[in-house]
């Protein structure tokens, strides 16, 4: 999945070659059709990083991570990739221990905080990132439809927030991507996923401001989930390092919450 991040870098330096998309008015803003200012909420849980980690965040064989992981450190949960095997990405999937359900309208939201700088072999070439993810559960293996939302920085060229929406996660190839461009200064943000019920779409937004249009899930969008209203859907965070080997200033989770509406 992480070589699409290669691609977003080139986009960085030569423009946004997905937002075309974007720019289309024929989908109308998530918000349009779910305002989630007006919503009455009917379940919400938050978690601050204090203690009891792996009881609020597993590792799911639905949602591998590959020679990196999450843990707790001081009440942060910290990205962790020690693999001297800088060619590849290093990813770490953490499933949260609740599900979100697909007939109602909720919301998942973490802080990220990102170094400016950090100890690297990779030049500019090196990436780290981190953020937050709703997946489609299956029976057995892993998840493979996943529309993933991080913050990302890239040695020496600037910072980016996407969401990724892949129709097969095993194969790397999302067929989506929302895409900004950030200040290089901005360490910290937060990043929520909404889901709107009423259309079955899901947005990613940063710092409250939506990040271009949302992307439906059924059988009216890029991809179809093919969901009933008595299913549910995976939700964690994510993590993942390209080109390198963190030794310092690893990239930082904070104050996940969700709403159910």
């Amino acid at each position: 999945m992480k070589k699409m991040m290669t691609l977003m870098v080139f986009s960085t330096l030569f423009g946004c070659i997905s937002c075309s998309k974007d720019d289309d008015n024929s989908t109308p803003p998530q918000a349009q059709s779910c305002d989630f200012n007006v919503l009455n909420i009917s379940s919400t849980e938050s978690y601050v990083f204090e203690d009891n980690f792996s009881q609020h965040f597993i590792q799911s064989p639905r949602w591998e991570s590959e020679n990196a992981d999450i843990t707790l450190v001081n009440d942060e949960g910290q990205l962790t990739a020690n693999s001297n095997d800088t060619s590849n990405a290093l990813e770490a999937w953490k499933l949260y221990n609740t599900h979100m359900p697909y007939h109602k309208s909720w919301e998942i939201s973490v802080d990220v905080k990102l170094p400016l700088y950090w100890n690297s072999n990779g030049g500019n070439e090196a990436q780290v990132g981190a953020g937050i993810f709703v997946g489609k559960p299956v029976v057995s293996g892993q998840s493979s439809k996943v529309y993933e939302c991080n913050m990302a920085v890239v040695n020496g060229q600037g910072r980016f927030v996407q969401a990724q929406l892949i129709a097969n996660r095993l194969g790397e190839d999302p067929i989506d991507v929302q895409f900004r461009e950030l200040e290089q200064s901005k360490e910290t943000a937060n990043l929520k996923i909404q889901f709107c019920a009423s259309n079955k779409m899901l947005s990613l937004l940063i710092d409250d401001t939506i990040v271009g249009v949302g992307r439906t899930i059924d059988a009216s969008g890029m991809d179809n989930w093919n969901l009933s209203d008595s299913d549910v859907m995976d939700v964690g965070i994510m993590g993942f390092a390209e080109n390198t080997v963190i030794t310092s200033n690893q990239p930082a989770l904070d104050n996940f919450k969700y709403n159910i509406y």
